[in-house]
């Protein structure tokens, strides 16, 4: 398989009607909206460090401002409401992983987080595409496989909690990875299927849930980047070549031959 047939299969989206494609559209947007007001959330608390102390205040508005975008019923004149709380709840969401990153991109790892963030991007977008040129059966299949890859992720996970192990971390994170990118896959069928069918999407609850998929997914790869970089910098510490004991045997008084250093 070359470089063109890879672009041709990911530009095959014009099968899809051009109501489903608004409609994917206008998710598409809000999602981009809401990972913007999250960088603009970051920012916000880089330049005002104060916010940290009001972590829990941020947590519980959060937490009901999701609530509220469930429960809001989706019609038209909901609609700014709802995009409005979405891109309040993406502020908040920056200015909460603030402190997690900050420290990073003030240190020789500074480019684990630019990784993640690409590494997100190209992800999320492959299994979307993918997802909208494959064929049904091809993501029942997907969805199996996110339901066998969760029931692996809690085993470890449990598995875990009695033998701390870092190559069970690592599976761990491996797993969560796949998990994550089968989340895309099953939401973005879940929207081809509603639009398809000519229901109306809602972009806003669907947006919410594709940001999770992303900021979940970043943090995983993070995480795991970071165990790589950890890995690699325990490596060099170590010496090439290790010292070993060699022993030379000489001759006694007795005639008798002893070994020493």
């Amino acid at each position: 398989m070359d470089v063109s047939s890879v672009f041709n299969a990911f530009s095959q989206t014009a099968h899809l009607k051009p109501q489903v494609q608004r409609q994917l559209s206008a998710i598409y947007l809000t999602l981009l909206s809401t990972l913007g007001t999250c960088l603009g959330g970051y920012y916000v608390a880089y330049r005002f460090p104060f916010l940290e102390d009001y972590f829990i205040p941020l947590v519980l508005v959060f937490i009901a401002a999701a609530i509220a975008i469930f429960f809001m019923p989706p019609t038209p004149g909901n609609l700014s409401n709802r995009r409005a709380l979405l891109l309040a709840n993406g502020g908040i969401m920056g200015a909460l992983i603030q402190p997690a990153i900050l420290p990073l991109m003030y240190s020789r790892d500074a480019d684990l987080v630019y990784m993640a963030v690409g590494l997100s991007a190209a992800l999320f977008a492959s299994f979307s595409v993918a997802t909208m040129v494959s064929s049904k059966s091809q993501t029942v299949y997907a969805i199996g496989s996110a339901s066998m890859a969760l029931s692996t992720l809690l085993g470890l996970r449990l598995l875990g909690w009695f033998y701390p192990s870092m190559a069970l971390f690592s599976i761990n994170l491996v797993v969560g990875i796949a998990i994550s990118c089968l989340y895309v896959v099953v939401h973005t069928h879940e929207v081809l299927e509603l639009a398809q069918r000519g229901e109306r999407v809602d972009p806003v609850t669907h947006a919410m849930l594709f940001f999770s998929d992303f900021v979940g997914l970043f943090f995983r790869l993070l995480r795991l980047l970071q165990n790589d970089r950890r890995r690699e910098q325990s490596d060099e510490r170590e010496p090439r070549h290790t010292r070993r004991r060699q022993f030379r045997p000489t001759e006694s008084a007795f005639g008798t031959r002893k070994c020493e250093l």
